[in-house]
């Protein structure tokens, strides 16, 4: 049996075919009395160290951090980093990077490697994933490596974290994909977690095996089970990185809503977690919990990045909320101008611009619309054009409502329900009313609400036995003959399922499968022949693809690969001619790709690199077309400002970037749970 590598695990395997899995389960009973576990976060990350060195770009991947005689130390993953939107090579990951410092945040010196691969020491062909202990004196470091008889988890000690001698005997263990162990002290015995993949049904697993002396390590047991198996491709199993607070054990693994996602799984038994115990989300790649004191650190790395970052690790009553899937949300108001809404950086207050003149595209300043928010809000349009904005309150803790009046001036917020997970997805129904789907904040539950009549203020009581569980918001479209269609990613990310109208206005089908494991919430976009396309980036991030109705309102055609490395579901939004665009940046920001179809509903152009050098965004661009048909595309960068670009005429070429106003707004993961 040929190990499998972290390379082969992290391929772009868009293009290999749907998964026939089922739909969405029901929804699982809290259990019993016990008490509740909490909710886990993090606020921003800081970049705390960087291995470059003149001349060389590296980065640093999966990586260890402890304290040691009143001082820190990182050990990682040390490698060359690629261009832009293109992943290193795994295999050439052959050293592992140590630096110090005296606090987490740094300064950080840079020593000499630790460890450097041994190809004579077992058949060892890797260095991966260190994790370093203190035990009697010692200093013990695990890793994974790897050679012809299979996976191996490794160990190395050391007396003073500088000079390293590796087991005489050889591996711990061995394994089909054993790799990224972590070790802890629970109920007396050392315990290791690692990711695996199970021989029997090929699903991606976190193993766990028990020690007394760490050295000698009991058979396997599943700790965690996914639903995705190596047929996909891609782990989401990776980085595993388990600890306890009051009487809770909380697993993080990933990736998880793409390359840079850690997801929490929380349980009272060490040695089980479920996605029934899900508990939040870490914006990072392979986190790890830090400890200083009473202070508690998310530390993360990876392939897109430049070294290590450091986040405070949030312990919250209440979930997460996820952010909207456009940021910043873009729309035509009742006079036919562009409206572009946002949060400030500050004080996450709701900020809004207009399009003064299409024809010379000027705009108005920055003025506040409202909030705080919990998250970008979510336009929708009246039959007679009338804009609806639905906003989530701070915390979820319910929806808030305003709408356009008729002259062009607004309504009073209102209350709009909830609580929710996010600001909801909104569409218009055949007969003119919107139809609003919103996610609770725990996942459990798909709700619906409708208006009573095409444009008006009242509108029926929420429906909360729509859908549900969820592992993101839910996503929704209009067929070409007025059936709303409603999309929704299952818990973990192991398929997608959907739901349709039966007839325009009218009741609605069974969820079905729709066919493929995805990293996060999917988007819809309809093209000038009238089919709906459904684009979703690969679990880990790895590709974004796309299915495309074979008729108008019809059946679906299989999945097709449409972009490489992606951070989230890409953009599609229609030039004046009917041909879709689709926007995707890649993990770390540096690169944002292009694509469009030849002509509505056909085949797409190889595409084109689309951003500007020398500048990172955080998310995937937003975009509509104004009132003379030129598509306007807007871009929050990695120091809060918003870029945009625009069409120099409808279905054309495009005008070169430019500053979209000089206000700071909040730099948020579309489509992601909240810092």
């Amino acid at each position: 049996m040929h190990p499998i590598s972290r390379r082969g695990l992290l391929r772009a395997t868009a293009a290999a075919g749907a998964l026939a899995l089922p739909g969405l389960a029901p929804a699982t009973a809290a259990a019993g009395t016990i008490p509740p576990h909490r909710w886990i976060g993090a606020g921003p990350f800081t970049h705390v160290y960087d291995p470059s060195t003149p001349g060389r770009r590296r980065y640093l991947n999966d990586h260890t951090l402890l304290k040691a005689d009143g001082r820190w130390h990182v050990f990682g993953i040390v490698g060359d980093s690629a261009a832009p939107g293109r992943s290193p090579d795994s295999a050439a990951e052959t050293a592992f990077a140590h630096a110090s410092a005296p606090d987490p945040y740094g300064p950080w010196t840079g020593h000499a490697d630790a460890l450097t691969l041994d190809p004579g020491y077992h058949g060892e062909e890797h260095l991966w994933a260190p994790h370093v202990i203190e035990a009697d004196g010692t200093y013990w470091m695990f890793y994974a490596a790897g050679g012809s008889t299979g996976a191996a988890i490794n160990l190395a000690t050391s007396t003073d974290l500088t000079t390293w001698t590796r087991l005489p005997s050889g591996p711990l263990f061995r394994g089909r994909a054993a790799r990224d162990p972590m070790v802890t002290r629970i109920a007396g015995q050392w315990v290791i977690y690692y990711t695996e993949v199970s021989a029997t049904d090929g699903r991606h697993l976190v193993c766990h095996r028990r020690s007394d002396d760490l050295v000698h390590w009991s058979e396997p047991g599943t700790a965690y089970a996914d639903e995705t198996t190596e047929s996909t491709g891609v782990s989401v199993t990776e980085s595993p990185f388990v600890l306890e607070q009051d009487g809770w054990y909380y697993l993080f693994i990933g990736p998880r809503v793409g390359y840079e996602g850690t997801d929490v799984l929380a349980s009272r038994d060490p040695f089980r977690f479920t996605l029934d115990g899900y508990a939040g989300h870490v914006p990072g790649h392979a986190v790890e919990a830090v400890a200083d004191g009473a202070d508690r650190y998310a530390s993360a790395a990876g392939w897109f990045g430049d070294g290590l970052y450091l986040a405070p690790l949030q312990w919250r009553a209440t979930p997460p909320s996820w952010q909207s899937p456009d940021n910043p949300a873009v729309s035509l108001d009742v006079d036919g101008r562009l409206n572009v809404f946002a949060l400030d950086a500050a004080d996450r207050s709701m900020l809004r611009r207009v399009q003064l003149d299409p024809a010379t595209d000027t705009w108005s300043d920055w003025e506040r619309f409202g909030g705080p928010a919990g998250a970008v809000p979510t336009l929708a349009r009246d039959t007679d054009g009338r804009l609806e904005v639905f906003s989530l309150a701070p915390g979820g803790v319910n929806l808030h409502h305003r709408a356009q009046r008729a002259d062009g001036g607004w309504s009073d917020w209102e209350e709009f329900g909830g609580p929710a997970a996010a600001a909801p997805a909104v569409a218009r129904n055949a007969d003119g009313r919107l139809e609003v789907f919103a996610l609770s904040p725990d996942g459990a539950v798909v709700a619906r609400r409708r208006q009573t009549s095409p444009g008006g203020s009242a509108w029926d009581p929420w429906d909360a036995g729509f859908g549900g569980p969820a592992g993101a918001p839910p996503v929704v479209a209009a067929n070409a003959d007025g059936r709303l269609e409603v999309f929704v990613l299952a818990p973990g990310g192991a398929a997608l399922s959907h739901r349709w109208q039966l007839a325009p206005n009218g009741a609605w089908s069974a969820w079905s499968a729709f066919g493929t494991a995805a990293g996060n919430a999917p988007r819809v976009g309809r093209d000038g022949s009238g089919r709906l396309t459904v684009a979703a980036v690969a679990p880990s991030g790895v590709g974004s693809f796309h299915r495309r109705q074979s008729v108008a309102s019809g059946g679906w055609d299989a999945w097709q690969p449409l972009f490489g490395w992606s951070t989230a579901a890409p953009l599609l939004v229609p030039s004046a001619d009917g041909r879709l665009e689709a926007f995707a940046p890649a993990p770390g920001g540096e690169r944002l790709d292009h694509r469009w179809q030849l002509s509505p509903g056909g085949a797409w152009d190889p595409g084109e690199e689309f951003g500007e050098p020398g500048v990172t965004l955080t998310a995937t661009p937003s975009g509509a077309a104004d009132a003379t048909g030129r598509v306007h595309l807007f871009a929050v960068t990695a120091d809060g400002r918003i870029r945009t670009r625009v069409q120099a005429r409808p279905s054309g070429g495009w005008l070169p970037w430019t500053a979209f106003g000089d206000r700071a707004v909040a730099t948020l993961r579309s489509s992601a749970p909240a810092p």
